[in-house]
Parts: C-alpha cells; structure tokens; sequence
C-alpha cells in the first residue's frame, strides 16, 4: 500500500489567547482564573497547549484549527480536516482554557460559535437518518469522506455535554443534537458505523464502554457487550468483565483516564485505569522505560498507531503497538520497537488521573522531550530513539489543557465545570 503522508494521516486520525510578538500568550484579564495553587509549571503547560490553537487558525474559519500540523520543509504542513472526535477535542480545548483563563469569554463565545457552526454544516444523509459526518474540510466545511463513525460521535456527545452543562445551555447544544437521528444506527443495542454507502456494526474495542456512556448522556441505550451489574466489591463480576475486556483487544490511557477528567470515573474506567497504570509502572521498574501507551500520530509511515496493554498475554503481544493502516509490514517486532511511544497527552492525562510519583515522571520527561515552543505539544516520543515525533496534533494539546483544567478545578470532572 503506497500512501501519501496526507492520505496516511486521513486514514490514521479516523479515531481520533493571541501570541505577542515575543510568541508568548497575550493575558486575557477579563478570563476567570482558576487556582493552579503551586502549579505554576502548570500554567506555563497550559500556554503551550495553547499555542496549537492561535498559530494554527486559518483566516477565513479562524476558530477552526487542523487536525495535525508537521514541519515541511521552512514552513509547515496541515492536515485541514476534522473529524467528530478531533470536533469534541476542540470543544473541550476551549471549554478547558476559558475554565483555566487563558482566554476571555469573548473569544470562547466566537470559537464555541464557530464549531457550533461547523457541526450544523458537517452532516450526513443516509435514508431518512440526518448524521455527524465523518471528514469534513475544517476550511469551508467541504464534506471529504460523507459517513458516520459511532466511536468519534461519541466523543463529541461528551463534548457536547460538557459544553451544554458549563455553559448552561448557552449554545443550542441540545438542538443541535436532536437534529441527527443517532439513536437510529443502533441496532438491537449495537452500535453501528457507516461508510461508503453500507452499515455495519462499529469496531469500538475497549473504547466501547466510554462511548456507550456518551450515547447514554443523551438518552441513547447502546450495549457494551458486558451486561452484567460491576460493583468494585464484586470480585466474580470484576474477574468476568477482565475476561470480557481481554478478549476484545488492548487497553490504553484513552478512554479509561479520560472518561475520568472528562465525566468522572465510572466502575469500568476505574477497574480498567487502575490495572493500566500499575502495568505501565511495572514495565518502568523492569525495563527503565517510562512507559504511557495511547492511540498515537507517528511522523513516518504509517502515520498513526493505537498502542496499548493486553490483559491476557496469548491474546497477543503485552504492549502491542498496532497500525492504523491494515498492511502487513506494519505487523512486526521491529515496527513495534521503532514506533512504540510515550504519549503526550497520555502522560498529562496521568498526571491530572493519578497525580503520583510515576505521573509527575512522565510529566518532566514530555517537557524536556516533546515540546515545540511556538506550536505546542508533539504526540509523544519514541522509546527506542528517545526523539519527540515531529507532529503536533489538536487531540494532544487538547488533552493536555483538559487535564490541567481538571486539576486547576480540584480534580472536578470537566462536566461539573461550570463557567
């Protein structure tokens, strides 16, 4: 398979303040602050995170950022095109920097109407049923891939929640939501995609039960395949839904810790977080590789890969690193070993769940190794090369100012925020 970087990245980011002269952020005085306490680094991370979503605003939908931007040659490359899930990390990005006040409520109030304005023209029809579509153009809204992803408009059903309940449904969230017929894709409880032209049923993986929770935020029942009652206590129930969860494919850092900072931790995030991290921490002492595994943007081919943390170890490898592109040469050691990567937003994402020793380690090594100072965050560095991929993605700095406005906010779920 011969792919153009462009081509690559559409396939592999499927899932998912104003500088100054001196390129540091312009205070928004009027934005309310939030006490970092002694988190001052914090708010130095914040600005940084920032950065991707002022230096990356094209004029004529300037509130509108690229999903991925990369260095080419003395300028930079832009993938100009949004999905549903990059769509919800905007709308938590600018939730999370009004909350933080890295911008005033002016700003926000014209960004949140841009994307608001986007969502209203990145819809698609299929029979009767009018959906969330699944590429659409950030600059003119041009639809590129007309389809529907169960797994990405999930991730904007949170954002959407969390932006309905801070703002006090300032926005026509509700409106804009009973505009699609999303209850209509699923199928006997089955959550189903649809692309070019045919439904099937969705892939979600260990995604399943976050996103399950967001469909059920707007009153849409949707079955993760384990049905039974979990209780923390519950040891039986607790060693089936490992089993359940085992067979279906790897964990990582998203959605467990995110459903965390996002929505507060439900008993299957908990359960599923907990024995990630202990894993990760576990590696770290066994080999002297910090270790935070997540769905990731690569700097070379293939562009995009999920990594993770099998539970049971003949289902596959124990720290699987997996292409998003289906090819063969993707599936070996050697790709494993050149492309596995310490995340980014993953590490934040640590830091804000956990808060601990281990966190604060992953923390101080994503400064020292993966920061662009005028862009943002890079996705993550590689283990075996120990350099940052040099790629700068909106789901990254998003997550990055999601989890610092959880800690900002007492490690309050961001749909408890309320601006």
């Amino acid at each position: 398979m011969n792919l153009s970087r462009r081509e690559a990245i559409r396939m592999g980011l499927c899932f998912a303040g104003t500088l100054s002269a001196q390129g540091f952020l312009s205070p928004a005085h009027s934005a309310p602050q939030r006490d970092l306490g002694n988190a001052s680094p914090l708010s130095r991370d914040a600005e940084l995170a920032w950065r991707y979503f002022t230096v990356n605003s094209p004029g004529v939908d300037r509130w509108l950022v690229p999903a991925a931007t990369w260095p080419e040659g003395d300028s930079y490359g832009r993938y100009d095109i949004l999905t549903m899930w990059d769509t919800g990390s905007l709308i938590l990005a600018y939730v999370s920097a009004r909350s933080i006040g890295l911008i005033d409520e002016k700003e926000f109030d014209q960004r949140i109407k841009a994307v608001m304005s986007f969502l209203r023209r990145s819809e698609f029809r299929w029979g009767k049923l009018t959906l969330p579509n699944f590429r659409t153009a950030n600059v003119g809204g041009r639809t590129v891939e007309p389809g529907y992803d169960a797994t990405d408009t999930g991730r904007v059903l949170v954002a959407l929640h969390v932006l309905d309940q801070a703002t006090n449904g300032a926005y026509g969230v509700k409106e804009q939501v009973a505009r699609w017929n999303i209850a209509g894709t699923v199928v006997n409880g089955r959550l189903h995609d649809i692309k070019s032209g045919s439904r099937f049923e969705s892939k979600c993986f260990n995604y399943v039960h976050y996103i399950a929770r967001a469909y059920k935020l707007w009153g849409i029942e949707a079955s993760t395949g384990f049905d039974r009652p979990l209780t923390e206590n519950d040891d039986d129930a607790r060693t089936a839904f490992l089993a359940h969860v085992a067979k279906i494919g790897p964990i990582a850092t998203e959605p467990s810790a995110t459903e965390a900072i996002e929505l507060g931790h439900s008993t299957h995030s908990r359960i599923l977080s907990s024995i990630l991290y202990d894993a990760q921490k576990e590696r770290y002492a066994e080999t002297g590789h910090l270790t935070c595994v997540s769905e990731t943007p690569t700097d070379a081919k293939p562009y995009f890969t999920y990594q993770g943390y099998n539970l049971d170890a003949e289902v596959g490898p124990r720290w699987p690193v997996d292409s998003a592109v289906t090819d063969a040469r993707w599936k070996s050691n050697e790709f494993a070993q050149t492309f596995r990567m310490l995340s980014s937003k993953a590490a934040y994402l640590w830091l804000a769940e956990r808060g601990d020793d281990y966190a604060e380690k992953l923390h101080q090594f994503v400064i020292e190794k993966s920061v662009s100072p005028r862009r943002g965050f890079y996705s993550g560095v590689y283990e075996a090369s120990g350099r940052a991929a040099r790629l700068i993605d909106v789901n990254t700095n998003a997550g990055v100012l999601e989890s610092i406005a959880y800690i900002a906010a007492g490690r309050k779920p961001l749909s408890e925020i309320r601006l």
